[in-house]
């Protein structure tokens, strides 16, 4: 599609290693989200500029509406205040205009004894997460201590040094990450009970130039690109 005439979106993305959905390489948003919504914005005739972040500075250029849009939020009270998602977003766990849904996992040493078996007040200290990430506030709702760094590689690597605790992260970054670094492999226990299944979405700033109207056409965009076993395939293939 030619970009001579088209309606330009800037997007900020969230620049931590969180495989295969977003991350930062050379500079640039790199991402399974970040190629479905770029995919299904220039079907509609955007032009897309992106930029990566980490994370809180998305959310503060959102809030001040210095950027148009995020890849990707979960939906949270407290973000839809200054954001907009679909309409079914704070209704149920499982969007029909999300990008896609994501699961979470609990990560232990592989030596440790613990399992998981579904009560997060059973988890052995310290728990760690990203900073700045919803799982931390599902976490502090029950009661629960949590120790946080920027990224889940600094939290792994914390889990090998003291072989204590638990991290909460993504199987895909584990599964990276044995692939391609010794120092990991064959070190962790991926808890077979899913800690959390969240749906991840393009939210809008409040602040910035996109119409309700635009929106809700970029969700449904969002939503065939998503459904497409075809364009899926295809965007997935490079993160196998």
């Amino acid at each position: 599609i030619s970009t001579l005439h088209a309606k330009s979106i800037s997007i900020s993305t969230d620049d931590n290693f969180w495989y295969p959905f977003t991350f930062e390489k050379d500079g640039l948003s790199k991402g399974l989200h970040i190629d479905i919504v770029k995919y299904a914005l220039v079907s509609i005739g955007y032009e897309v500029n992106l930029s990566p972040r980490p994370w809180k500075r998305c959310l503060s250029e959102a809030e001040r509406g210095e950027t148009d849009a995020i890849i990707s939020a979960s939906y949270k009270p407290e973000r839809a205040k200054f954001m907009y998602y679909p309409s079914d977003a704070a209704k149920t766990k499982i969007s029909k205009w999300r990008i896609t849904q994501v699961e979470y996992v609990i990560v232990g040493y592989i030596k440790d004894s613990y399992e998981y078996k579904g009560d997060i007040n059973t988890l052995p200290n310290p728990v760690r997460a990203p900073s700045g990430y919803s799982v931390i506030d599902d976490l502090k709702k029950a009661g629960i201590k949590v120790d946080s760094a920027k990224e889940d590689l600094q939290n792994l690597k914390k889990l090998l040094r003291s072989k204590k605790g638990v991290v909460v992260t993504l199987p895909e970054i584990i599964q990276v990450l044995k692939n391609s670094d010794p120092e990991f492999s064959d070190k962790f226990k991926v808890h077979s009970v899913p800690f959390k299944s969240k749906s991840y979405f393009l939210s809008f700033s409040q602040k910035g130039k996109t119409s309700s109207e635009e929106r809700q056409k970029i969700w449904e965009a969002i939503r065939i690109v998503r459904e497409s076993n075809e364009v899926m395939s295809k965007l997935i293939r490079k993160y196998q």
